[in-house]
């Protein structure tokens, strides 16, 4: 039985923390530029969003590959 690569869980669990900033950030970016009705603002909120997601699968991806040694 092999054990956990606590290095690659650390990268992982970092991924998964700025996922979750990110997560918050994005929907707060959104309410800001609807209420100020500025389109630069939507498109930070857009892409803030989409790299929440991004880090989100990445970081359990990480995760993954730390638990059962990929």
């Amino acid at each position: 039985m092999q054990r956990t690569n606590k290095e690659v869980l650390s990268k992982g669990i970092k991924f998964m923390l700025i996922a979750m900033m990110l997560l918050i950030l994005g929907p707060f970016l959104f309410h800001l530029g609807f209420k100020l009705r500025n389109y630069l603002t939507l498109t930070i909120a857009s892409l803030v969003s989409i790299a929440a997601i991004l880090m989100f699968f990445k970081g359990i991806k990480t995760l993954i590959k730390a638990l059962f040694n990929d």
